[in-house]
């Protein structure tokens, strides 16, 4: 497991999805600290920023989706958490006790969370952090969501050719098609929330949010509002350093791309050394040529 992260730490570097682009990793496994900030802001409304910020505010270590890029035993947790749940429907109707254990537990070692795929369980995480406060990032229209989320994580929900291109091209590399299988359990759930995945969404999923969260733990936030909100709402002072950016929307474009850039070229790898083999073995008498000359090298061979 540590080859596979370490591996997956240079992947993150070339996908643009390092602390350069993300902000540092904060985790640490012996906290016990429960969430206090819960953002329920859908992808691709702030919340990278917002999550940086949140760590200059000393609400660290929080939660993203880009954890589960850099964390492969996390990644497999949520996904196994987010496949019991779809299998469990009534778990998260009812706020059963088996979720909210396994939720905290998922959750153990962040202060906060932003990004899927807890944005996406709304109910849940009302229920296991109810003395959390939430915060409900927005962007300017549903049309500038739609657009920004499709260019980015929507290449995991799409449909038609432009999907299974995607999908066919990252299979070569277990880390992006283990975050697409994570994504396909979201899917399963947005659909069962919001009927179909389209920009309908945006405007159910704002509106779910603010009729469950209690009145006064709710801050609905755009990011271009900068500290001034933020900071009233969690009762902390404005820090004078200017309010992150992180993760626009050219860089999140470049990384999908680069994505199917690499699994692409690890499918060529891949064909390349499948065909080298099989020239090899339908002629034997270079391998026999090959093997001779090794012999010689090392000294072995009297010819």
């Amino acid at each position: 497991m540590a080859k596979e992260a370490s591996s997956q730490g240079r992947l993150a570097k070339f996908f643009g999805i390092s602390a350069d682009e993300h902000g540092d990793s904060q985790w640490r496994p012996d906290s016990t600290a429960e969430f206090e900030v819960v953002g329920l802001g859908l992808s691709r409304t702030g919340t990278t920023s917002l999550r940086e910020a949140l760590t200059m505010l000393g609400f660290g270590p929080v939660h993203h989706g880009v954890e589960i890029y850099r964390r492969p035993d996390h990644r497999e947790r949520v996904i196994e958490f987010m496949h019991w749940l779809n299998q469990h429907p009534r778990e998260s109707e009812t706020a059963g006790d088996e979720m909210k254990k396994r939720l905290r537990a998922l959750t153990r070692g962040y202060r906060s969370t932003m990004d899927g795929p807890m944005c996406d369980l709304i109910p849940e995480a009302i229920a296991t952090y109810p003395e959390a406060k939430f915060i409900l990032t927005v962007r300017d229209s549903e049309e500038s969501w739609w657009r920004s989320w499709m260019e980015s994580v929507g290449h995991h929900f799409g449909t038609g050719p432009r999907r299974h291109v995607y999908r066919t091209l990252i299979s070569s590399v277990r880390l992006l098609r283990r975050m697409d299988d994570m994504c396909r359990e979201i899917r399963i759930r947005l659909e069962r929330d919001w009927g179909s995945i389209g920009p309908h969404m945006y405007g159910l999923h704002n509106q779910r949010v603010r009729e469950l969260v209690p009145e006064g733990q709710l801050l609905e936030y755009n990011v271009k509002e900068g500290w001034g909100p933020l900071c009233a709402f969690l009762g902390v002072d404005v820090p004078d350093r200017p309010f992150p950016k992180l993760n626009e929307g050219a860089n999140i474009k470049a990384i999908y791309a680069g994505h199917q850039v690499f699994g692409a070229v690890t499918w060529a790898f891949y064909f390349g050394l499948l065909g080298g083999t099989m020239y090899l073995v339908a002629k034997p008498q270079i391998i026999s040529a090959l093997f001779q000359s090794a012999l010689k090298w090392i000294g072995l061979s009297s010819a």
